[in-house]
């Protein structure tokens, strides 16, 4: 059976929606980014270049623009309809900013001018097949540059998969749980959303045990994809946050 939908990223309504309610309603998606950020004023980079794979609306763009005066940005999406509310977003930083519309699999390193030392991932990679992804954190070693990091938080299988089917009921508890606190402007972003999150649990939850295929949300366990940064060469590999079935994970190229 088909399950993926690859036109859900291509709707005006879909990118407006989720800029708006996403740190609402993903358990976790706040605290993640923040983290981050965290690590990375640790490290005390000279100056950032970002890679922000599957950008989205912007959202941690703008926060690495913000808190890193000197940083600048390569931002990575194939969405019209995120790429332009991105835009918008983040016009007043438009001189610190590269726009590059590409999916993971085609050849956006050519587009790269300067190499990162920072490249990220949100909610994004979990579309890829097992095989891509794989791939993919091979492609971001090689363009990192030395002393880099790569960091990918994203949905992620558990140890268990009792626990993993948890974390997809909490998911959706926790996106439901909020229909009361949310305010009366946003109210249709709420329900733009939660239409999603339907889908998003027939994909998941109904049709658990059906085969995945590119474009679905292809979960794999954090302690795989972990072995598969190794792999690719990083160090220093860690789960640095887990939320129930949101994970980062990162390494250092050295």
């Amino acid at each position: 059976m088909k399950q993926a939908n690859k036109d859900r990223f291509h709707s005006n309504t879909m990118a407006s929606s989720y800029d708006k309610i996403c740190q609402l309603l993903v358990p976790g998606y706040d605290f993640m980014q923040n983290t981050l950020i965290d690590i990375l004023k640790y490290e005390k980079l000279e100056k950032i270049i970002l890679l922000d794979l599957g950008a989205g609306s912007g959202i941690l763009i703008e926060k690495v623009l913000k808190e890193f005066p000197d940083s600048t940005c390569y931002y990575l999406d194939y969405s019209d309809e995120f790429t332009n509310l991105a835009k918008m977003k983040l016009k007043e930083y438009e001189n610190r900013v590269t726009y590059i519309k590409s999916d993971f699999c085609g050849d956006w390193e050519s587009q790269i001018k300067e190499k990162p030392n920072v490249i990220t991932s949100m909610s994004a990679i979990h579309h890829l097949s097992n095989k891509n992804k794989k791939n993919l954190y091979k492609k971001c070693y090689n363009i990192l540059e030395e002393n880099g990091w790569f960091f990918n938080i994203d949905e992620m299988k558990t140890i268990n998969e009792d626990a993993y089917l948890r974390s997809l009921y909490h998911r959706i508890y926790h996106a439901e749980n909020q229909k009361n606190i949310v305010s009366e402007d946003l109210k249709g972003a709420y329900k733009g959303y939660m239409e999603k999150i339907g889908d998003w649990k027939k994909r998941n939850v109904d049709n658990i045990n059906l085969p995945k295929q590119e474009g679905d949300d292809i979960h794999e366990s954090f302690l795989i994809q972990l072995n598969w940064l190794n792999d690719a060469g990083f160090k220093e590999t860690d789960l640095y946050c887990k939320l129930f079935l949101l994970c980062m994970i990162g390494g250092k190229k050295i």
